[in-house]
């Protein structure tokens, strides 16, 4: 895939989840919690990007960009991960809306650069 396509698909994936964690965080905040069916899909998503198994290529991608900064935050993937995955199921919204901001800017700061990437800056 030629590096165009490659920033392209990086843009387009990150673009795609950062809205869907952007809706969950201000969900979070004006309403002090998300709704069950919300939950579970914030659930599936954090799951899917976990699990070392996921075959799909833009939870492969996700999992990487994720992996790499929690690494240079000195954060353990997993067990990030899965402290969210329990803190949501707990409606811990003080534990985990600054963790869910967090994996937003993530992906918001991928986002960005892959943008620039493919406006050649």
């Amino acid at each position: 895939m030629s590096s165009i396509g490659l920033n392209t698909n990086t843009f387009r994936i990150t673009g795609k989840y950062l809205d869907l964690l952007n809706n969950y965080v201000v969900k979070a905040k004006i309403n002090q919690e998300i709704e069950k069916g919300q939950k579970e899909h914030l659930i599936d998503f954090i799951s899917q990007i976990k699990d070392e198994n996921n075959i799909q290529p833009q939870f492969q991608l996700l999992s990487n960009i994720v992996e790499r900064e929690l690494r240079f935050a000195s954060k353990d993937f997993e067990n990030y991960l899965d402290s969210v995955i329990e803190e949501v199921k707990e409606n811990n919204i003080e534990q985990y809306l600054p963790k869910i901001e967090f994996l937003a800017d993530i992906l918001d700061t991928e986002n960005s650069d892959a943008l620039l990437k493919i406006m050649g800056e």
